[in-house]
């Protein structure tokens, strides 16, 4: 049977011993294990046939991942193991993105941090002490002091099921002093308003469903995007340009050791991979 090139990708040992050598030096010392890795691969190749199928299925004609050469999706998968952030899109930490460049005429994918990988970086960041992101309801007490001065803020649960009219965030720093971000009420209910008005015709979007919880995200991620840059949150010379795409100074490369073993799993990459090609043909 014949693969596409991205299920290609995922039978190559030799990126597979790069990514598990990657993931081994990733850049905020967290742990994985071999197993672990394999498994996200497989998440991250399935949840992309998935997208493939669904730009066939609805005849579109945007950018595919099946569009992309391997080379370009073997180096952002990679970029996202040497944050130390996890391949898995469904744990929410790295998404991988396509674009279009006209002036090539060529698809490229892109890396976008997520909300837990975010909070990854806030925590692996020694300058950071902690980090407060919180939702204001009308009737809470609330006292905006500017960016250097955490707000007065007391939340009664009385009000949870209230009009949202402010969204706030402090991050203590290790000396003592503060970062502090706020959106008011009008484009609090700006954003509100378009976010659910995208939602599908039958209503399911967490932005109806999880109305609080989205506007903390807006908040913790327009924070981490002013501060990315700033305090160096993210690993050798990377940063956030203005569309929140994660880009580098210069390609790295990571030694791959001779002596990478892979654990063996139920079922083969092999034949993992002809589930992925069988899928693409229905």
């Amino acid at each position: 049977m014949s693969h596409n090139n991205y299920i290609d990708l995922f039978l190559n040992k030799e990126f597979r011993a790069q990514l598990i050598a990657t993931y081994q030096t990733n850049k905020i010392d967290r742990s994985f294990d071999v197993n672990e890795i394999n498994s996200q691969l497989r998440e991250l190749f399935a949840w992309i046939t998935s997208q493939v199928n669904k730009q066939k299925l609805y005849s579109n004609r945007k950018p595919s991942f099946d569009s992309i050469k391997p080379k370009e999706l073997a180096r952002c998968i990679l970029e996202i193991a040497n944050m130390g952030l996890s391949i898995n899109p469904y744990d929410k930490e790295a998404y991988l993105f396509i674009h279009w460049e006209s002036h090539c005429e060529q698809v490229f994918p892109t890396v976008k941090i997520g909300i837990q990988g975010m909070n990854q970086f806030y925590g692996a960041c020694s300058k950071i002490k902690s980090t407060n992101f919180s939702v204001v309801h009308d009737g809470d007490q609330f006292e905006w002091y500017g960016e250097n001065t955490p707000p007065r803020f007391i939340h009664s649960y009385t009000t949870d099921g209230n009009a949202i009219v402010a969204a706030f965030s402090v991050i203590t720093f290790t000396d003592g002093t503060f970062y502090c971000s706020y959106i008011g009420t009008s484009e609090i209910q700006s954003i509100i308003s378009d976010k659910t008005h995208m939602a599908d015709d039958a209503g399911i979007s967490a932005w109806v469903n999880f109305t609080s919880r989205c506007v903390r995200n807006v908040i913790l991620r327009r924070t981490f995007n002013s501060l990315a840059n700033i305090l160096g949150l993210l690993p050798n010379n990377r940063s956030i340009n203005d569309s929140g795409v994660v880009v580098k100074v210069e390609q790295q490369t990571p030694n791959v050791p001779q002596t990478t073993s892979l654990t063996e799993e139920s079922v083969s990459d092999e034949d993992f991979a002809a589930l992925l090609a069988n899928q693409l043909e229905q």
